[in-house]
């Protein structure tokens, strides 16, 4: 199972050779055309399903699917929440995902991703669950009394049994992330660590990868840098984790 997390900053229909390139099962794209507009400009590009949460008919939540995984719009979607898509995903593994573009206090609504999570509890205990997408968070910036702190995000996504693949595979501690995800305003002097793919605990007890683009070859295209997260579908559980 190959989870690739990409803000693609738009134009996504120019970037779909590279998409490719990293041949995932799961793409979740912030920043993403709806599917038939992607389409429409590069007939070429194929996939099993699609899901979209439009903020703008060119700039919204992609989610899309390759080989046999199917997508489901959970019927606990609540658009008061911006941007989270909730997705039950079917196939060789079956598994909830709640996919993200966090805007935190952006949101039209005022809602944070800690509201988010709490409201999508019960789909993301239900089964096992992956939460996943642009955090727009890091622990670099938390302050005391924050609301919107990168550090209460992580404990409640603890506390739902998920980490992220990305530390548990390098061991760096949130906020000492060697390999930024963003270049703020695409400077290199200002790389930031907050696109992130949380996973079940019991799937990081079986090998885990991950890659993170680097910035000579992705920043041309985005100044967010593709995070793609690597587990063994063999040996994964299907249902509700036991750890």
């Amino acid at each position: 199972m190959r989870i690739l997390v990409w803000n693609i900053n738009m134009a996504a229909h120019k970037k779909i050779t590279l998409l490719r390139q990293l041949t995932p099962d799961i793409a979740i794209l912030p920043e993403c055309a709806a599917p038939d507009v992607i389409v429409s400009k590069c007939p070429g590009f194929t996939f099993t399903d699609a899901q979209w949460l439009e903020r703008s008919r060119h700039k919204g939540l992609g989610v899309f699917s390759f080989g046999d995984l199917r997508l489901t719009r959970s019927p606990s979607f609540d658009p008061r929440f911006a941007v989270f898509l909730p997705i039950e995903v079917a196939g060789r593994t079956r598994f909830n995902l709640l996919a993200v573009w966090a805007l935190n206090f952006r949101a039209e609504s005022g809602s944070t991703m800690l509201d988010a999570l709490r409201f999508y509890r019960r789909f993301l205990e239900s089964v096992d669950s992956v939460v996943a997408g642009d955090f727009n968070n890091s622990a670099f910036w938390d302050r005391p009394g924050k609301q919107t702190s990168f550090s209460g995000v992580a404990a409640v996504l603890s506390e739902l049994g998920l980490s992220s693949a990305y530390h548990a595979a390098t061991g760096e501690a949130f906020a000492q992330e060697r390999h930024p995800t963003l270049w703020f305003l695409k400077r290199l002097t200002q790389g930031y660590h907050i696109d992130y793919c949380f996973l079940p605990q019991s799937w990081l007890s079986h090998p885990v990868s991950v890659w993170v683009g680097q910035a000579g070859q992705w920043l041309a295209h985005s100044d967010h840098a593709p995070l793609v997260g690597s587990v063994s579908v063999s040996d994964l559980h299907c249902g509700r984790s036991t750890v």
